[in-house]
């Protein structure tokens, strides 16, 4: 009975002290997050010297009063092979609304020189207050 009372002494001590975390941070200014929903994007079947485009959804973490700007740039990809630039083409801006999280953009796939299948990926230029989300890698084939 003796080793019974101090097991309970001993999880009353632990309950305790678990119990006394304090979460002084949660209402500490963080940077605002924006990034894409999906990490890969498929454009299949572009038709020979055609186009096709596909929708990219993205995301923001903080709600706003008014709307948000941010670019978009190509950033080295590393899958090969590496597709060229005259193959494909995308808005270079997001805008998100007020009072929004969800905003897309635009990607185009261009047939003028693809061999198969290529990759390219987007990323969202990073500002002093603003973490960028990663990137998304777009792989396009005819």
């Amino acid at each position: 009975m003796k080793k019974v009372n101090i097991l309970i002494a001993l999880f009353a001590i632990a309950i305790l002290s678990v119990s006394c975390e304090s979460y002084d941070d949660y209402d500490t200014n963080r940077k605002n997050i924006v990034g894409f929903s999906a990490l890969i994007l498929e454009i299949n079947n572009i038709p020979e010297g055609g186009e096709r485009s596909r929708t990219v959804n993205l995301f923001m973490s903080d709600i706003f009063d008014e709307e948000k700007t941010f670019n978009i740039v190509a950033v080295p990809n590393l899958q090969d092979p590496a597709t060229n630039p005259e193959n494909y083409s995308f808005d270079t801006t997001v805008t998100f609304p007020p009072n929004t999280r969800q905003a897309t953009i635009t990607v185009t796939g261009i047939d003028n020189s693809i061999e198969g299948e290529e990759y390219f990926a987007l990323a969202i230029q990073g500002e002093a207050d603003v973490v960028s989300g990663g990137i998304v890698s777009v792989r396009v084939r005819n």
